[in-house]
């Protein structure tokens, strides 16, 4: 029997490496071009009946046709914002991390939803003063993103698994801070991080999160109807209402950070609140920073098939007909300017295809050059310069999170919102 069972385990282990791992191991063979991405508009160009842009008085104007046009034909309508309320405050550990971090959750009050929102502060002990903080979406709730501690809320529904042979698998094949970041070193170089899982809002399934979104909306457009992207976006605001209210935060350095489909949601939630000073979007893909016209990596097709909810219904129309959307991504990473973004890549993460949102980030270049930003200084995707406003960074490896990426992360906040560092609670 004990053989039957480690046999068993052994066969679970290869499921688990082969299902989450056919995103970027099973992957047809794609050229390193990017068809159709000459004919981007350019995004001081005339748009939507529009004048050309020459001023930043007169990119402000174009911003809300722009969101508005996301959202009609991307997104789907961005909710109102309603300012989440505070039910219940709680330290959870006052010394973690050897002493280095103060752990605290907070129950959130969302307006419109009949679920409680979770959000775990990490403060770093040594800092004084406000604090920069890094706000942060994950896969696997808050227990995983802190480690798997039980002394946190369970997450809401959809939430991946983060312990036995699956965690175990997806860490082999995404990394191991795919699941939860490396709190230790973030905390030494004196930032604060504030955790949420956006399944509590709207779960990450097609089905389930189908049925909250429509609940939700109360538009007219149906083909505009919420998806689930704008849903984690307007919740990354949330959670900047409640750190506008704490003064251990401060409140001109807050970043979002996102990987994937929580990258996606980070650009959104920054493109459409000024409050986010900075937006790390690591791996986004396509509805990211990556350009819809550009066929190097997951079309629209696929991923409104595969997740119908991401996205406005009327998304999926689009499919085989890429070069009808009459948005563009570039435009998205325009709307942040001239606040640091920073997109981070892997060589051989196709599917995110790098070289599209390269792209995307040269067509945004002018707008962060407008308000007299350098922007986007580097020529080529290897030529990493984290004190960009507008950077852009591609390692070794596929899709996923690993120290390196932390590392180039760190660094690019250090150039643009770093101090001194906090002293390490272990020396």
């Amino acid at each position: 029997m004990k053989r039957l069972h480690f046999i068993g385990l052994g066969v679970l282990a290869v499921l688990v490496l082969g299902v989450v791992g056919c995103v970027n191991v099973v992957l047809p063979a794609v050229p390193n071009r990017v068809d159709g991405a000459e004919a981007i508009p350019p995004v001081l160009a005339p748009y939507g009946g529009d004048e050309a842009v020459t001023s930043v008085a007169g990119w402000e104007a174009r911003k809300p046709l722009l969101r508005a046009a996301f959202e009609t034909h991307v997104f789907g309508e961005m909710p109102a914002p309603a300012a989440a309320r505070v039910t219940r405050r709680r330290v959870v550990d006052d010394a973690a991390f050897d002493g280095a971090g103060r752990i605290e959750e907070l129950t959130l009050d969302v307006a419109g939803f009949d679920r409680d929102m979770y959000l775990v502060l990490v403060v770093p002990n040594a800092a004084a003063g406000p604090v920069p903080v890094i706000v942060t979406q994950h896969f696997c709730g808050n227990r995983a993103a802190l480690g798997g501690r039980e002394d946190v809320s369970a997450p809401g529904p959809g939430a991946c698994a983060d312990e036995g042979v699956m965690g175990w698998g997806v860490k082999q094949v995404f990394g191991r801070w795919i699941m939860e970041p490396p709190i230790e070193r973030i905390l030494d170089r004196g930032y604060a991080l504030a955790v949420h899982y956006p399944g509590d809002l709207v779960p990450d399934a097609a089905g389930a999160g189908e049925t909250v979104l429509d609940a939700w909306h109360d538009g007219d457009d149906a083909g505009a109807r919420t998806g689930a992207i704008a849903a984690w976006a307007w919740a990354y605001s949330r959670v900047v209402d409640v750190l506008d209210e704490d003064p251990r935060f401060d409140r001109d350095r807050v970043t979002v950070w996102g990987h994937s489909r929580n990258g996606k949601s980070a650009l959104v939630a920054a493109a459409w609140d000024d409050r986010i000073d900075a937006v790390i979007a690591h791996q986004s893909g396509t509805g990211g920073a990556t350009l819809t016209r550009s066929l190097n990596g997951e079309s629209v097709e696929k991923i409104t098939e595969a997740y119908p909810h991401w996205f406005a219904p009327r998304y999926a129309a689009y499919g085989d007909n890429e070069a009808a959307v009459p948005i563009e991504q570039h435009q998205l990473l325009a709307l942040i300017a001239p606040r640091p973004v920073l997109l981070g890549n892997a060589v051989r993460d196709k599917w995110s295809d790098p070289e599209g949102a390269f792209l995307a980030a040269e067509g945004a270049d002018p707008v962060f050059e407008l308000y007299g930003s350098d922007g986007l200084v580097q020529e080529t995707m290897k030529a990493f310069d984290p004190s960009a406003d507008l950077a852009f960074f591609l390692r070794p490896g596929r899709h996923g999170v690993r120290t390196q990426d932390w590392d180039m992360f760190l660094d690019f906040l250090d150039a643009h919102f770093g101090g001194p560092r906090v002293a390490s609670a272990n020396g």
